[in-house]
């Protein structure tokens, strides 16, 4: 008799458990409403039967050991050790939402102490006035897989706590190189399971880097309830949300995006003018959320990007003093009509070479339209993306020649390859040319050539309106035909 309760058991285990195909252990419905939780109907937020736009602010921190008991405070290189003052802050400039990036946690702390510590840090943000996307540790490993479930019980009876993101950037974050597409989307279906079991008025999303995601935490399979994207470098920006709104298949949200400014070689004006663009093109193209990194600047950030997107400078000191951002913006309607941007299939203006293909799914031979095509030079340093049309035609523009690429699409597989032999239109002597910015990547790029200024000088459009190039040398080459299979779930 025990061997068959334990045979019947493993069955049940073994049931519940994901297989091998795309079967989801969760019902794939949204949470019900509920009276002040935010929640997601037709395609955008509500908040008690009403519309609800997060105007987010990414806003870093820790839990660290105060006293006898634990408590989030803010990062280390944030002036001020008050999160109310910084909420109060926050609010007073607009902002309605916080993304709480609690990530970096240590496993030596008590967890129900830390529940009660990011409890109250919630309850904080919702006392001045801001609702909290919650950035927790990524639970890969059996420990922070039980923290998790832990955190989601302790605080599912918080309306202030809108959704949990559970990964930054996998693109850049994963641990897994080159994991398949299948296995991201059975990992983010146990979270989502999760989130629904034990915090069923709260939403779930994993944040997505640029498109190249689509490798392999493509978004438009991931069993999120929303996507929130990132997206950076103003010549990028409004082509990588052209992206997603056309080919993600979800609502989705800007998460983070930013200008670094440090007043010197970029003025703080030019942020304030790239928020408003990129706000606007965000809600033109779709957006249900506008997210900004981040609250302070980082003296210690790897690039000048990471060091200079903050809204107060090293010191502490806001950078636009008596600004209420969005005051203004959100009564100006969405663009009506907008377009493709200028540069979408160039998006930074690359000049020296460009390789053109097709990309076709395999089954049938249709083309397939929004696949990803990325290139690498030969020693990887220089990377470059650019999409495929109605046709499934694609040109990558590059400043160095490509030899490694990868290629995907929304729901369908990936192919990466080496191709030191592509055909040339004029082949003879390439490799003796002089190519200039060979190994200029992206953030060294400089976006001022393509602002416009308006008769007394200032700044009214970052955006590029046209940045169709030239080929500088003429070497156009081809890739080919690319065949792509549909992923089935």
């Amino acid at each position: 008799m025990k061997k068959n309760i334990l045979f019947l058991l493993l069955v049940v285990l073994a049931a519940c458990h994901h297989n091998g195909d795309l079967q989801l252990p969760y019902d794939d419905t949204l949470p019900p409403e509920a009276e002040g939780f935010v929640g997601l109907q037709n395609d955008h937020f509500t908040l008690d039967g009403e519309t609800w736009f997060p105007l987010m602010l990414n806003y870093k921190a820790e839990i660290r050991r105060c006293g006898d008991s634990l408590a989030v405070v803010p990062a280390g290189y944030y002036h001020g050790r008050s999160l109310r003052e910084h909420f109060d802050t926050i609010a007073s400039w607009g902002f309605n939402a916080v993304r709480l990036c609690l990530d970096v946690l240590d496993d030596d702390m008590d967890s129900a102490a830390m529940f009660r510590a990011t409890r109250r840090a919630i309850q904080t943000a919702d006392s001045a006035g801001l609702r909290v996307m919650l950035l927790i540790k990524t639970p890969f490993e059996p420990y922070w897989q039980a923290y998790t479930k832990g955190l989601l019980r302790a605080l599912a009876d918080l309306p202030a706590l809108w959704a949990y993101d559970f990964m930054n950037e996998p693109l850049y974050f994963d641990p897994v190189p080159d994991r398949d597409k299948k296995d991201a989307v059975r990992i983010a279906a146990e979270w989502r399971h999760w989130v629904r079991t034990f915090a069923p008025h709260q939403l779930f999303t994993v944040a997505t880097a640029e498109p190249i995601e689509v490798f392999e935490w493509d978004p438009s399979m991931l069993p999120v309830d929303f996507v929130e994207m990132h997206t950076y470098h103003p010549l990028r920006v409004r082509s990588e949300m052209w992206w997603y709104s056309h080919y993600c298949g979800k609502p989705w949200m800007v998460g983070e995006t930013g200008l670094p400014a440090d007043n010197d070689s970029v003025p703080y004006g030019w942020q304030v003018d790239f928020m408003a663009e990129s706000f606007f093109d965000a809600v033109s193209y779709g957006a249900i959320g506008y997210g900004w990194w981040e609250f302070q600047d980082c003296p210690d950030g790897v690039n000048f990007e990471a060091q200079y997107t903050g809204l107060r400078n090293s010191q502490g000191y806001p950078k636009h003093p008596e600004v209420r951002f969005f005051r203004y913006w959100m009564c100006l309607g969405p663009d009506d009509d907008p377009q493709i941007p200028a540069n979408y299939y160039n998006m930074m203006g690359y000049r020296n070479i460009c390789l053109t293909g097709q990309v076709i799914d395999a089954s049938d031979g249709t083309p397939v339209e929004g696949a990803v095509v990325r290139g690498w030079n030969d020693d990887w340093s220089v990377g470059m993306n650019t999409f495929t049309d109605s046709n499934g035609r694609f040109t990558l523009y590059s400043n160095d020649f490509n030899v490694h690429f990868e290629v995907s699409a929304p729901g369908m597989s990936r192919k990466k390859f080496n191709r030191d032999n592509i055909r040339y239109d004029n082949p003879g002597g390439i490799d003796q040319l002089n190519l200039p910015n060979r190994k200029l990547e992206y953030q060294q790029i400089d976006y001022r050539p393509f602002m416009s200024f308006d008769q007394e000088g200032l700044m009214v459009s970052i955006f590029p309106f046209d940045t169709r190039p030239f080929v500088r040398y003429s070497l156009a080459g081809d890739l080919g035909t690319i065949k792509l299979r549909k992923i089935t779930q």
